[in-house]
C-alpha cells in the first residue's frame, strides 16, 4: 500500500491476513541495515561460534551463499532497533489490541539470483517456547534449536485464536518482486487456523481451491509486510540477474497476554519479556 491510513492498513491486515505498508524506512536506513547484515554474515562466516552460537547452525548456506540467517536480531548488532520503528508498533498494537512483545529472535532470508531458495505453501504454525521450571521434556519430540523449543499445535493444548494473536513482521531490506521470488500468500487463509489440527488432505483440498486467488507481496525498499502465522504463504525461485540479492528479515510478536498452557515464553533474548517500546530517530513515518 504506497498511500495509506492506518485504517486501510489495519482492515486490510484482519481481512486479508497480509498486508504491505511502503515507505516505513528510506533508502539510506536500509544502505545502514544490507552494511550490518553483511559485517554479521563475515565476522560469523570466519568463526567456529559466533556469540554463543555454532556457525554450522546459525547460518544456511547453498551453491556458495548465506541465504539464512537463525536468530538473526540477537547476533547482528544494531539491527534490532529497526524492529521498534514507531510505524510498526503502531500497526501492531493497534491490529492486536493491546502491548507486543517480541515472540521470536527473528530470522534473515537472502534470496539469491542463481540459487535454489523456494518454499512450497505452509503456515509458520510453532510457537518458540520453554518448558516450565522443574518440568522434564524429552528434546526427541520436538524441534529443539539453541536450547529453545518449536512446539506445533498438534503438542500443546489447544487455544483457540492464540495464532491470531500473533503477527509476523517481515522488513523488506530490498525490493520485493515477482522476478527475485517475493512472498507469496493465499488470501484470508488464516482464517482456517493451523491445518496440522485437519483432516491430513485439508490442505492440499484448500490449496487446489484457493491457489488462483494467490497475491504477490511485492514492496519497495524500505517497505513492511505484516501477516498472521497461518497465512498459507509460499516463494519461487529468483529469476532476477545473477548475484541479485532480495533480503528480508522477519520476527514475530505477540499479545502481552498471550499464554500457551504448560509453557512459559523465553525471556533470554532482549524484548522477550516487557511490552516493545518504539524508539525514535527514523528518517520516515508513512503512519504518523
Amino acid at each position: 500500500m504506497a498511500t495509506c491510513s492506518l485504517a486501510q492498513v489495519i482492515e486490510t491486515l484482519k481481512t486479508q491476513g497480509a498486508v504491505t505498508v511502503e515507505g516505513i524506512f528510506s533508502s539510506r536506513e536500509m544502505t545502514t541495515f544490507r552494511n550490518l547484515i553483511n559485517r554479521t554474515i563475515e565476522e560469523a562466516s570466519q568463526v567456529e561460534t559466533y556469540k554463543g552460537r555454532p556457525t554450522e547452525k546459525l547460518l544456511s548456506r547453498a551453491k556458495g551463499t548465506v541465504w539464512l540467517v537463525w536468530e538473526f536480531y540477537a547476533v547482528c548488532e544494531g539491527a534490532l532497533r529497526f524492529t521498534r520503528h514507531p510505524a510498526i508498533l503502531k500497526v501492531l498494537e493497534t491490529a492486536l489490541g493491546e502491548p507486543v512483545i517480541q515472540a521470536s529472535i527473528g530470522t534473515l532470508f537472502d534470496k539469491v539470483a542463481g540459487g535454489d531458495a523456494e518454499i512450497g505453501w505452509h503456515q509458520d504454525t510453532f510457537f518458540i517456547l520453554m518448558p516450565p521450571a522443574g518440568t522434564p521434556i524429552d528434546p526427541a519430540g520436538y524441534w529443539h534449536q539453541f536450547g529453545h523449543f518449536h512446539v506445533r499445535p498438534n503438542q500443546m493444548e489447544w487455544v483457540e485464536d492464540s495464532y491470531k494473536s500473533t503477527i509476523i513482521v517481515r522488513i523488506n531490506v530490498d525490493p520485493q518482486t515477482v522476478e527475485n521470488g517475493c512472498l507469496r500468500v493465499i488470501p484470508r487463509s488464516y482464517h482456517e487456523g493451523p491445518f496440522e489440527l485437519k483432516d491430513p488432505n485439508a490442505v492440499a483440498e484448500y490449496i487446489e481451491q484457493h491457489e488462483k486467488n494467490a497475491m504477490d507481496c511485492v514492496g519497495g525498499e524500505g517497505s513492511v509486510t505484516f501477516y498472521y502465522p497461518t497465512m498459507l504463504h509460499s516463494s519461487t525461485k529468483s529469476s532476477s540477474p545473477p548475484g541479485t540479492h532480495r533480503r528480508a528479515a522477519a520476527h514475530r510478536v505477540r499479545r502481552a497476554s498471550l499464554r500457551i498452557p504448560g509453557w512459559e515464553w523465553p525471556t533470554d533474548w532482549e524484548g522477550g519479556i516487557e511490552p516493545i517500546v518504539p524508539e525514535a530517530g527514523f528518517d520516515l513515518n508513512p503512519l504518523a
